[in-house]
């Protein structure tokens, strides 16, 4: 009888993902963060597709003040529901490569840690959709959610896109398709 797998055989086979699109009637939404620790700036991103790997919304939001990477993890899959639910979607796959931010928000405890009042307030939002589920994935999965953190902190400012995303998120966007 054998036992269970090793963790990391679970991370190693995880590495291999490659960005899946969701159900037909599910919209998954990839997050990220790109945080610059010196000025305490976060830069938070949403890159939203359907069944048809369609990009049908993104949002790049910038936070001040930010703690650490932890914290803008957080906040940038808070402002993945705060953005699902301005753009009315309402079943959700929620996407993101920050292991310790999807675990604490499966848990619904976040203990005494910096991030529990963004915890609370995801299972707030949490309230106004119909299905919500929250997936760890690698960074390479994540690639599409990630470029567009990195183009948003070059852009500096907070911007919403509606069925289209800069160039270099569509050519991830694109590589997603074929992968």
């Amino acid at each position: 009888m054998e036992g269970p797998t090793p963790i990391s055989a679970l991370i190693h086979a995880a590495t291999m993902e490659i960005w899946r699109p969701p159900d037909i009637g599910i919209i998954k939404i990839n997050f990220d963060a790109s945080f610059i620790q010196d000025k305490g700036l976060a830069t938070t991103t949403v890159l939203a597709r359907n069944y048809k790997e369609d990009v049908v919304g993104a949002e790049t939001y910038i936070f001040k003040d930010v703690a650490d990477s932890f914290v803008a993890e957080a906040r940038a899959c808070e402002r993945a529901l705060v953005f699902a639910h301005k753009m009315g979607f309402q079943r959700l796959a929620v996407e993101g490569d920050a292991l310790s931010v999807i675990k604490n928000i499966r848990n619904k405890e976040a203990g005494k840690l910096i991030i529990r009042p963004i915890i609370y307030h995801i299972h707030q939002l949490d309230r106004n959709f119909e299905e919500v589920t929250y997936i760890f994935v690698p960074r390479e999965v994540n690639e599409a959610a990630h470029v567009l953190a990195i183009e948003g902190r070059r852009r500096g400012v907070c911007q919403n896109w509606v069925n289209d995303v800069p160039d270099l998120v569509q050519t991830v966007v694109r590589k997603d398709r074929f992968a």
